[in-house]
């Protein structure tokens, strides 16, 4: 087990349990409802007559619709219809029975009946009553309930994770850094100084406890990379970078080597300041400083802009599905991106390469 969790971590602990707790709640009281509705529309059996009825009629069907995740499926629908006197009135009635059930009739035979005492048309077949109410008890009725209360409690965990399971962004958690390697356990990524050469690589999600335990634990290099399953491993030597860029709100530094742009993703804009110090002094003399600070309507544009687009497809969507996802990306991801921007306007700072003709500007 990791000595050290991220604040980021911690936060999703509690989260997890919050959002248990709340479906554990959820299914109870479900199934408690759930229970009563089954006793309520029983309740006349508490006062009914049996009666042998004749089958008249057996139906089998089978039925497509679409599961939870929008799957199509089918399901077998066996029903019964069946007709019985009382006081010289003939009724009759058609119920869903279990394949089970329906397989022991065939028309023309007897079956049991249970008909309302104050109302003869409302009855059913005994054997589809003692079912209903063997089943209708606690366990069973959470089993039937979960397949709605699982999937909401997985989109409140989404939610809340959302909202609330974010790294602080002044942070510099302990067991995350070290004077030469940084450790993102929200992306998944590595960045190391190995001499004055820079080295990152992704880590398999699945690896991401292990590698997180053996960097609080000293591991070498060599030992992380191995059992992180890395996928992308990428080494850039500082003496040789072209250009080099970092957002003062943005966790990530983007470096030019050669032909490619390697963007550095770190645990947060703190910890990325904290590497950014260490790798400064490793990169060319010759690359130029330069200060870029934006205004607040200049920083706030390219999220307005995102802002506008989704506003604009929901209206004209009118779907209400795809209106209320494009309304939680709006509130929970850009809205803070425009209001953020607003409040603390980007600020960039570049290494590059100087112009032709013109001298560096001092640092």
């Amino acid at each position: 087990m990791p000595k050290h969790k991220s604040p980021g971590q911690k936060r999703k602990g509690i989260v997890r349990l919050v959002a248990f707790t709340v479906f554990a709640f959820a299914t109870y009281g479900a199934s408690s409802v759930l229970g009563s509705l089954t006793s309520g529309s029983l309740e006349w059996v508490q006062a009914s007559h049996q009666v042998l009825a004749t089958v008249s009629e057996m139906n089998y069907e089978q039925e497509e619709y679409r599961n939870l995740r929008g799957r199509k499926r089918y399901r077998d629908i066996y029903s019964v219809t069946y007709s019985y006197v009382v006081d010289g009135n003939e009724y009759s009635n058609t119920v869903e029975v279990s394949e089970a059930l329906y397989s022991g009739y065939e028309n023309g035979s007897q079956v049991a009946v249970l008909y309302a005492a104050d109302d003869p048309y409302t009855s059913d077949i005994e054997s589809n009553i003692e079912l209903e109410l063997s089943a209708n008890n606690t366990v069973e009725n959470m089993l039937n309930v979960v397949p709605y209360t699982g999937p909401a409690g997985l989109v409140l965990y989404w939610i809340l994770s959302i909202v609330f399971v974010r790294e602080s962004k002044k942070s510099l958690p302990e067991g995350f850094y070290t004077e030469t390697s940084w450790l993102d356990v929200d992306d998944n990524y590595v960045v190391m100084l190995d001499g004055d050469d820079l080295v990152y690589f992704n880590i398999d999600a699945k690896q991401s406890g292990t590698v997180q335990e053996a960097y609080q634990n000293d591991a070498t290099l060599e030992e992380l990379v191995a059992i992180s399953k890395s996928s992308k491993f990428s080494r850039i030597p500082l003496a040789e970078t072209g250009k080099l860029t970092s957002h003062h709100n943005s966790d990530t530094i983007s470096v030019e080597y050669g032909d490619d742009i390697h963007s550095l993703e770190f645990l947060n804009q703190t910890v990325k300041a904290h590497a950014l110090e260490r790798i400064k002094p490793r990169i060319p003399a010759s690359l130029e400083y330069r200060k870029t600070e934006r205004s607040r309507l200049q920083a706030a544009v390219p999220a307005m802009a995102v802002l506008t687009i989704i506003v604009g497809a929901m209206l004209a969507s009118g779907i209400f599905i795809l209106n209320l996802l494009l309304g939680v990306i709006a509130v929970i991801w850009v809205i803070p991106k425009v209001v953020s921007r607003l409040i603390d306007p980007t600020v960039t700072e570049e290494w590059l390469k100087p112009e032709p003709g013109l001298v560096p500007a001092a640092e």
